[in-house]
């Protein structure tokens, strides 16, 4: 579990990596959250659940690395809220780098969870090893790139892709 000031980032574990691939619903009620009616949120879908799946159930010991639920505070006598999910994507490679992804559902977005998700991600990462975190997105998402740059990222200026950004953010020397 990795707080930030407003957001409870639970790990998944083998058991919620399943419950998550398999049914949404038994998902929402392990983590004792309101149903979201839009779920995944973009950029996630539904293979990406079952990727993590398979990927902890290969890793064991690798949970943080395949995927974190964000839950806010909802308030008094109010559930969490499920605002959101992010992942790096597995173990950081030869060179000790990393892919983040993140998604919040609609109604959470441009509040600052991406941002309290985004920093304490990437200092998980380097805490465990990473050397770089990488954040690939939508060149035109001016949303993301903004919530990139003020978690200390930089766009590298490499498309790997038409169309596709590469951010990263380096580890502290």
């Amino acid at each position: 579990m990795l707080t930030t000031q407003r957001l409870a980032m639970l790990a998944l574990d083998i058991d919620l990596a399943t419950l998550q691939a398999e049914s949404r619903t038994t998902f929402f009620n392990a983590l004792a959250v309101m149903h979201e009616p839009l779920w995944p949120p973009s950029p996630f879908e539904p293979a990406a659940f079952e990727w993590a799946r398979k990927s902890l159930s290969s890793d064991p010991e690798g949970q943080g690395w395949y995927g974190w639920a964000l839950l806010a505070n909802g308030g008094e006598r109010a559930p969490p809220k499920l605002v959101g999910i992010a992942t790096l994507i597995g173990r950081p490679d030869e060179e000790g780098d990393v892919e983040l992804a993140f998604g919040l559902s609609p109604q959470y977005r441009g509040l600052g969870y991406g941002g309290e998700c985004v920093r304490a991600l990437s200092s998980w990462a380097f805490a465990n090893g990473a050397k770089r975190v990488i954040a690939h997105l939508d060149a035109e998402d001016v949303h993301a790139a903004h919530t990139l740059m003020r978690s200390g990222f930089a766009d590298t200026n490499e498309a790997p892709y038409p169309g596709v950004a590469r951010w990263a953010l380096q580890a502290a020397a």
